[in-house]
C-alpha cells in the first residue's frame, strides 16, 4: 500500500533540493563572474550580516528582557503590600 503522506512530503524534498542546486549553480556563476574588488566588499558584507545583525538582536532581545523585569519589581514596589480578600456579599441579610 503506499502512503500518499509520504509521496507528496518526499516530492516536496526533491523540489526544495532542486530548488537549492538551481540556487548554488546561479550565486557560483554570478561569483565567477564578480572582479576581485567586488568579491571581496561581497565578502566583507555578508561577514557583517552573519556577526553584527545576530548580535544586535540578540542585544535587543535581552535589554527588553531586563527592562520588562526591573519594571515588574518597580511596579510591584509602588503598589505596595497585597490587601486580603474580602468578601462584601456577608454584609447583606439574608
Amino acid at each position: 500500500m503506499n502512503n500518499a503522506t509520504f509521496d507528496s512530503f518526499y516530492q516536496t524534498l526533491i523540489e526544495i533540493g532542486r530548488a537549492i542546486g538551481r540556487a548554488a549553480r546561479t550565486g557560483s556563476a554570478a561569483i565567477a563572474t564578480m572582479s576581485w574588488p567586488a568579491l571581496a566588499v561581497c565578502c566583507v558584507l555578508l561577514a557583517f550580516a552573519l556577526t553584527i545583525i545576530p548580535m544586535a538582536l540578540f542585544l535587543f532581545v535581552m535589554f527588553m528582557a531586563i527592562k520588562l523585569i526591573f519594571t515588574a519589581f518597580a511596579k510591584r514596589a509602588e503598589r505596595g503590600v497585597p490587601t486580603p480578600y474580602t468578601s462584601h456579599d456577608n454584609d447583606k441579610p439574608l
